[in-house]
């Protein structure tokens, strides 16, 4: 009994930590983005055919067909001849990102751009 105390008295203390551990959602830095942000919001936006090998901030993205998914924006705002990702490969290879976007490179799975705290999109090549 003591040991299930103890036990529920610990999680009770590392939840009120994580619950009370905020963060600005101007913030710039890719680290506590990345910490940050949720998942993808599902069903997909749809896919993007990329036709040449491309770069966007010195990262390949070769040619093929793409899925694109977005946390907390419009699909339409990513999508398309005027969306976000179209913009993105038009700059040259090692161009910055317009602000406030910026490129997580220590994300885990699909490349992800993002402009602040849970505000962004993942593309992921799934196919020629």
């Amino acid at each position: 009994m003591n040991n299930l105390i103890k036990s529920l008295f610990i999680s009770g203390v590392l939840s009120l930590s994580f619950s009370s551990c905020t963060l600005d959602g101007e913030t710039q830095n890719p680290d506590s983005v990345l910490a940050q942000i949720g998942g993808p919001q599902t069903p997909a936006c749809g896919f993007v055919q990329v036709l040449t090998d491309e770069m966007i901030v010195g990262v390949q993205f070769p040619k093929g067909k793409y899925q694109i998914n977005v946390f907390n924006m419009a699909c339409e705002e990513v999508m398309g001849d005027k969306g976000l990702f179209n913009q993105f490969l038009q700059l040259g290879n090692d161009d910055p990102l317009p602000a406030p976007w910026i490129y997580l490179k220590d994300a885990i799975g699909a490349p992800k751009f993002v402009k602040s705290t849970n505000v962004g999109f993942r593309v992921q090549r799934v196919g020629d």
